[in-house]
């Protein structure tokens, strides 16, 4: 082939690809509203993700005060202030946010997800909010891949034994496997490996306390969480298996599990972070006969790295909840997930919410002993 023919077939090519390319270009061009339309939704997703940073600055300024608004309140803030400001938005047009409504908060994934575990004034909404931002129901997905900050805990090994008991003999209670099964989850996105008991007859309470008890000295954290029926006696605390049939107080010590004891022996094998949880202090009136028994759970003490929070004062009672979660796991849950929050300021916010929502008739204390900071998720 001569090269003029090479020549002349390269022009062609090259003209051709032009043309082509222009042609689709043309084909794809967005037409003029459709550049309004995606302008308005740009000044919407600004304006929105420009509120939920001044939430957050707000809320690191007073964290024990400030309570946001609902996504929803702010969406709709959004809304009034673009249309009164954009030159795209026609006279008297009544606009939204055109697309899939989890691209609502793309521009700012990361300051909505903080925003959203913000104390709210308005919690009916935390739910759906919670679905929106980060795309699964709180507390259903411990396997979604973490975030930055999540995967910023400490590098520490941790463990976690989680027990939840409901379905007692007498006096059954409604929320504990919810609790214990939302805070392991929680306790996964935060670095723990979980072991997990529910609804233990005294059997397998014992079997899954005395296991956990073995290999905690492997670990530099462990975290046991119980939730469900428990009782002082005679200056101890008992965790109650639901298979107890307790005629008399002398079989308090037989038929439950002395919980005490286990502090104690965890508390002297030197780990550096040992963190005890216990939502343990339902109303048991099957109890109120035995003179020796009280109600609530008795303080324990602490030994250097170690902090136990209790939901109730001592010898008072808590409140099992009419939702999916006592209150003070309620709590719980909300304040161990925000990132950059000490231990003892998580327990701390946690109380003030339960007596808040109780109206003062629960408040959850705690114990600490901490030498470290321990956090749950790291900033």
């Amino acid at each position: 082939m001569s090269s003029k023919r090479i020549i002349v077939l390269f022009v062609i090519s090259y003209l051709l690809g032009v043309g082509i390319t222009a042609v689709f270009h043309q084909i794809n061009k967005p037409t003029e509203e459709q550049v309004r339309i995606r302008n308005i939704n740009s000044a919407i997703q600004l304006d929105l993700c420009a509120r939920l940073a001044v939430d957050l600055e707000d809320f690191q300024k007073a964290p024990n005060s400030f309570k946001r608004t609902s996504l929803e309140t702010i969406y709709s803030e959004a809304l009034v202030t673009v249309k009164a400001t954009s030159l795209d938005v026609k006279k008297d047009e009544a606009i939204e946010f055109m697309g899939n409504p989890e691209n609502l908060v793309s521009e700012c994934l990361d300051d909505a997800q903080r925003w959203v575990k913000v104390p709210t004034y308005f919690p009916e909404y935390f739910e759906n909010e919670h679905l929106l931002v980060f795309g699964y129901e709180h507390g259903q997905d411990p396997n979604q891949e973490l975030t930055d900050a999540e995967k910023q805990i400490t590098n520490a090994k941790r463990l976690a034994l989680v027990i939840g008991n409901s379905n007692y003999q007498d006096r059954p209670l409604k929320n504990p496997i919810n609790d214990a099964q939302d805070i392991g989850k929680a306790l996964k996105r935060s670095g723990f490996e979980v072991v997990e008991s529910y609804d233990a007859d005294s059997k397998s309470l014992r079997k899954a306390i005395n296991d956990f008890s073995k290999i905690v000295g492997n670990y530099d954290t462990v975290l046991l969480y119980y939730s469900g029926h428990g009782i002082e006696f005679l200056g101890r605390n008992f965790f109650i298996p639901i298979d107890a049939d307790i005629k008399a107080e002398e079989e308090i010590p037989r038929q439950g599990f002395d919980i005490t004891t286990v502090v104690e022996q965890i508390n002297r094998t030197g780990i550096k972070t040992s963190i005890f949880i216990l939502d343990a202090c339902r109303n048991t009136p099957v109890f109120s006969k035995f003179r020796s028994a009280k109600s609530g759970l008795a303080s324990m003490q602490t030994s250097g790295g170690s902090v136990i929070a209790y939901s109730a004062a001592p010898g008072k009672l808590a409140f099992d909840g009419d939702g999916r979660n006592s209150p003070y796991t309620t709590a719980l849950l909300e304040q161990m997930q925000m990132p950059g929050k000490k231990i003892e300021d998580v327990l701390k916010d946690t109380a003030q919410q339960v007596s808040k929502v109780t109206a003062g008739r629960q408040m959850p204390w705690y114990n600490s002993s901490l030498v470290g900071d321990f956090y749950f998720v790291k900033k």
